[in-house]
């Protein structure tokens, strides 16, 4: 039997009015491009956290030194996920965060350990309208991508360095490589 999915992409501009605004961390406050996708019916069997228990580590979501041509500079896992978005996120009990750079790129991951796909679908809805990670140490927007899948959120984020003005898609593709241990997480139950 052949199961259809039904994916909704959004893509949000954001108003060059509204990148004006730096953070203190001296970066813009969200990417110039976010695409937004909420969970399918391929991630159900993670839908729930109880049923995949195992709290995320940092080497089973960043394990290589590099994602790309991007080199991980640094990681960082907490309980507490409001320090990733300086807000509180419903549900929420952990999130892991990579630092990356790369020849004229700044990068960062996040991945966001929620209660069920419900939070992980709201979170997601929530990166397209309010909010976003704090910012990167760039002042240029950069694009992004935000990914539920089961109960988790994945957020990849990459902008330019300097005046350079290269293709931010394959860096953003790489970057979402980190998601990678959700599928080995589906074929462990």
């Amino acid at each position: 039997m052949r199961v259809g999915l039904k994916m909704r992409v959004v893509t949000v501009p954001v108003l060059a009015v509204a990148l004006a605004g730096c953070s203190d961390a001296g970066g813009v406050d969200r990417p110039g491009t976010v695409r937004a996708e909420i969970s399918s019916a391929i991630y159900a069997p993670i839908a729930q956290q109880r049923v995949d228990a195992a709290p995320l580590t940092e080497q089973e979501v960043f394990p290589a030194p590099a994602l790309g041509v991007m080199k991980k500079e640094s990681v960082t896992l907490s309980a507490d996920c409001a320090v990733a978005v300086s807000a509180d996120v419903d549900g929420c009990s952990q999130v892991v965060r990579g630092l990356f750079r790369g020849p004229e790129l700044v990068g960062q991951v996040a991945v966001f350990n929620l209660g069920d796909v419900a939070q992980a679908d709201a979170l997601v809805h929530r990166f397209k309208e309010e909010l976003f990670l704090t910012p990167l140490a760039s002042e240029r927007a950069g694009t992004a991508m935000v990914r539920a899948m089961g109960h988790f959120v994945s957020v990849s984020w990459v902008s330019a360095e300097g005046d350079a003005r290269p293709d931010l898609a394959e860096p953003l593709a790489a970057l979402d490589l980190a998601s990678r241990f959700v599928q080995a997480r589906i074929l462990a139950l």
